[in-house]
């Protein structure tokens, strides 16, 4: 199969498309646009054409950094995955024959010389170790693995699933000592709400001695609550019985679809009351009730193991130009970072 490829300006009536697409996500929204704006990002848009009929879109960024790149998702915004949206079911090698096409295509046009994706709906669920297709197809690809839970069962199920010691004991501790999980459900309430989340995320950050990301600081979680807001954010926070919070969360979403374990931190001093538990599991129910398929976790730390997800093997794509970068690509992925920092600190 043959397709064509044209360069267009994101309008009202193609995210209306991409909405109701069968692959879509939170990541193909114009709310999520709106974000990745505030955070400094442009949107790539390419139209997906087959013998004439607009049949898809790729969604990505762009960058200069000595040489033209197209990342979908764009690195550093706390977009899990972006790339192909299609209109109709597609299969996975239908998706790899497209983005062999597409990436010829940036080429030749000289729109980029390296184009970097990760696309969740070539995960490997069966065997989390590698991305047979893409071998098959001669694709450079890097390894990424995260786990995601099915949130279909009923709720009952899901309690079941839970790992009694690590976590039903935990949620079960945290409610004899009274917390209580608070939505953010009022307009008014976000730029309170951003502010204490931050607050949390700087006290883990202390003690993981880390920075954290661009996407983590203060003014772009606001950023991201505002623009989501109401229908694609899930803002959670623990609270004491004298109503001080000391742990809070952030789930993007869409009704129906998947969502994304965005940022989530507590108080050190109040950890021993295990409201991380409590503030995952609320969060897990109030999503089920909502419709939401799966909760992507983003990542394989230990800890996650707790909530009883399953492994998902999401390869990250590579395509280049010239040999020579792919050898570059993990150089390429800290310039991008620092580029991103950069740009967060002026």
């Amino acid at each position: 199969m043959t397709y064509t490829f044209h360069s267009v300006k994101p309008t009202p009536v193609i995210w209306d498309a991409l909405t109701t697409a069968p692959d879509s996500s939170i990541f193909f929204t114009r709310q999520w646009e709106d974000y990745l704006h505030r955070m400094g990002v442009n949107t790539l848009l390419i139209e997906v054409r087959c013998n004439e009929e607009t049949v898809g879109y790729f969604v990505g960024s762009h960058r200069w950094l000595g040489i033209r790149i197209v990342t979908a998702p764009s690195m550093g915004t706390g977009t899990y995955s972006q790339g192909l949206c299609m209109l109709h079911e597609t299969t996975q090698t239908e998706r790899i024959d497209i983005y062999q096409q597409l990436a010829q295509y940036l080429f030749k046009k000289h729109i980029a010389s390296y184009l970097q994706i990760c696309d969740y709906e070539l995960r490997n669920n069966e065997d989390p170790e590698s991305a047979p297709l893409l071998d098959s197809a001669g694709i450079h690809y890097d390894p990424r693995l995260t786990y995601v839970i099915d949130l279909r069962p009923s709720e009952e199920k899901l309690w079941q699933r839970l790992h009694y010691k690590s976590c039903k004991y935990c949620i079960n501790k945290a409610r004899k000592e009274g917390l209580s999980v608070r939505r953010v459900e009022e307009v008014e309430d976000i730029a309170g709400f951003a502010l204490r989340h931050s607050q949390h995320l700087q006290d883990m950050m202390r003690r993981k001695r880390s920075k954290g990301l661009p996407c983590q600081r203060h003014k772009n979680i606001l950023a991201l609550c505002q623009s989501l807001f109401p229908h694609h954010v899930l803002m959670l926070e623990v609270m004491t019985p004298d109503g001080l919070s000391i742990a809070s969360g952030i789930f993007a979403y869409t009704p129906g679809g998947t969502a994304t374990y965005f940022t989530a931190a507590s108080l050190e001093d109040y950890m021993h009351l295990c409201p991380n538990e409590l503030l995952v599991w609320e969060a897990m129910r109030i999503l089920h009730n909502e419709g939401v398929n799966d909760l992507i976790l983003g990542g394989v730390a230990h800890y996650k193991k707790k909530y009883a997800p399953t492994l998902a093997f999401v390869p990250v794509a590579i395509f280049s130009r010239y040999s020579i970068l792919l050898n570059m690509r993990k150089n390429i992925k800290l310039m991008y970072q620092r580029l991103m920092y950069r740009g967060k600190n002026k």
